[in-house]
């Protein structure tokens, strides 16, 4: 008998979670522009705002273009958008484990797109969502 009812209730356990099958988080990609032209190397998070629920996301920005799949993207709601880009200084630091000179790198996008970022996007459910960011150096 304890079997049985062992046996029921995996197998409603397995209808509810066979039915959980569409996830509530949404595949989000799109392009980043620096004044006019891709951004050739970076990173975008979005964070939730108050009132949309988490979790947060976030892809490497490779020649324009990022993708974020479903299974690491945002649910539906409005989310701060932060976009980040570093390159060289032109200074050397020492490496952290040998001590050795390297390359130090800066941020060379505006803080408002990343550290006090005015980016905002609502995040619709259902289906891809493509956005478009087209930053200015000045």
């Amino acid at each position: 008998m304890e079997l049985f009812r062992l046996s029921c209730v995996l197998s409603v356990c397995w209808l509810v979670l066979a039915g959980c099958g569409d996830s509530p988080r949404q595949r989000i990609e799109g392009t980043v522009t620096l004044d006019g032209r891709p951004l050739e190397k970076g990173a975008i998070n979005f964070t939730p705002l108050a009132g949309t629920q988490g979790p947060t996301a976030g892809a490497e920005i490779v020649d324009g273009k990022f993708s974020i799949p479903a299974e690491g993207g945002t649910f539906a709601g409005v989310f701060r958008v932060e976009i980040t880009a570093s390159r060289p200084s032109g200074k050397k630091v020492p490496d952290q484990w040998t001590g050795q000179p390297v390359d130090a790198y800066e941020q060379f996008l505006p803080a408002r797109y990343n550290s006090q970022s005015e980016l905002e996007v609502d995040v619709q459910a259902g289906g891809a969502k493509q956005f478009e960011f087209s930053l200015v150096s000045e």
